[in-house]
């Protein structure tokens, strides 16, 4: 057998996850098979002068005792011998998990990939490589099956996922066996691995023998399944992403076409947002956030990790709920207007008297614009107080009136950039009635409990 037929990883597998030669590759080393073939097999690449550089990094769990530190000092050996930096470092992975109410196999994952990225950055490896192949993958995508999941869980993991690649991803874990016994390379143990705690050893363990029975090559054909809707989702993401172009409204999303999109468009849109606040996201939080689309103008819910979600008359925000709200509902004549901060009565009445407070509001119906609408504050807003002796910046007439900041979330009744009343204050100049006034505005404002 040849040297070239000996190697597990060539340069085209390396390049099938977007490395070049200039990279350098940190290699996650446990000590067991599928990572030292790993380590060996891109030593050949670093050799042969396909890869930039080779480093390599082993957590130790704090959880198997003496094992987790025999583990250790094989991958110092065995990057000793083949002088490759090698970095350390131990962890209470036990404690991590109790404090965050987790598993021991999501605190392990956590912990493992910030001890990776952080050791990434500290050498400046451009990628972190890891020991994941077919077998790995055909029980990624049994694991996501079984607990319900769309083309992103089966589809499997990627070749190269942000920093994260895996090389050894299309190798089946009988093809690393065979290529440490012929460089007569030895490796770890991992005992827990044939415990049935964990959920993927159970697969690992149970399901997949048992799947074995009804299709011996069971593992390459799920690994076909997770290709095939890996693609499916590349393009259902893809246009799930132009489609987000022609929806944005600034910061959100108008809800009349999201609402208007395919279920699975507009729920890509939703997900990829809600990824973007808390990394972690159900299929539940989805659709609440998507029911947004026809729930009412100023319509808040609440979200993991402190988030939220919330509506104006046309859009649907994700986020940090705003200390300013941002909103900008159409004026509704001779009817209700709902706000985020309370709802506005208006009827075209004949007589005019002194308001009650500056909730309520007199105007010359003939004065105002046709489209008008009540919103919040924006740079640039002009205002001619009632009884002032001209116009000024919205903003330098609350300095002047000595409302404090607080407060100053006003809604308004704006035509642009004019504001014709500001709730809680007074009328525009522009728009106030005289004795030549022919039709009256009448305006309440019923606050909301936020006001």
């Amino acid at each position: 057998m040849t040297h070239e037929q000996r190697r597990l990883i060539g340069e085209k597998e390396h390049a099938a996850c977007g490395c070049d030669p200039t990279d350098t590759v940190l290699i996650a080393l446990s000590g067991g098979a599928d990572s030292t073939a790993l380590l060996l097999a891109m030593h050949e690449l670093y050799a042969a002068g396909k890869i930039g550089g080779l480093f390599a990094a082993h957590l130790n769990h704090g959880i198997r005792g003496e094992n987790a530190a025999r583990d250790q000092r094989f991958c110092e050996a065995l990057c000793e011998r083949h002088s490759i930096p090698f970095i350390t470092e131990t962890a209470d992975v036990p404690a991590y998990a109790k404090a965050r109410g987790q598993s021991l196999e999501q605190a392990a994952r956590e912990v493992r990939y910030a001890f990776l990225e952080r050791t990434r950055v500290s050498l400046g490896a451009s990628v972190i490589a890891t020991a994941h192949h077919r077998d790995d993958q055909a029980e990624t995508l049994l694991l996501n099956l079984i607990r319900g999941s769309g083309t992103t869980g089966l589809g499997g993991m990627k070749l190269r996922n942000g920093n994260i690649v895996r090389p050894m991803l299309f190798i089946s874990r009988g093809e690393i066996l065979t290529y440490l016994s012929q460089k007569g390379e030895t490796y770890c143990e991992d005992e827990t691995n044939a415990e049935n705690t964990a959920v993927r050893n159970r697969v690992r363990n149970e399901l997949v023998p048992m799947l074995k029975r009804f299709n011996p090559a069971i593992a390459e054909s799920l690994c076909k399944t997770a290709e095939l809707l890996a693609e499916d989702e590349a393009l259902l993401s893809m246009l799930a992403d132009d489609a987000e172009e022609t929806i944005s409204l600034g910061k959100g999303l108008c809800r009349d076409r999201l609402a208007a999109l395919p279920l699975p468009i507009g729920s890509r849109i939703v997900r990829k947002r809600l990824l973007a606040l808390c990394g972690n996201v159900s299929n539940a939080d989805v659709r609440r956030v998507f029911a947004l689309t026809s729930a009412k103008t100023g319509t808040v819910i609440e979200l993991t990790g402190g988030f939220s979600a919330w509506t104006d008359a046309q859009t649907l925000f994700v986020g940090a709920y705003p200390d300013v709200l941002q909103y900008e509902v159409p004026f509704v004549l001779n009817g209700e207007t709902v706000t985020p901060h309370g709802a506005w009565m208006s009827e075209r009445v004949s007589s005019w008297k002194k308001p009650e407070d500056g909730f309520e509001a007199f105007l010359d119906f003939d004065k105002l614009p046709k489209h008008l609408v009540v919103r919040s504050r924006r740079e640039g807003d002009r205002f001619f107080p009632l009884g002032a002796p001209g116009e000024k910046k919205l903003s330098d007439v609350l300095t002047d009136r000595k409302i404090a900041k607080e407060r100053r979330d006003l809604p308004l009744l704006c035509g642009g950039n004019e504001v014709y009343y500001a709730a809680g204050l007074t009328v525009s100049e522009r728009a106030r009635v005289t004795p030549d006034t022919r039709e009256i505005l009448h305006i309440i404002c019923y606050r909301g409990t936020g006001d």
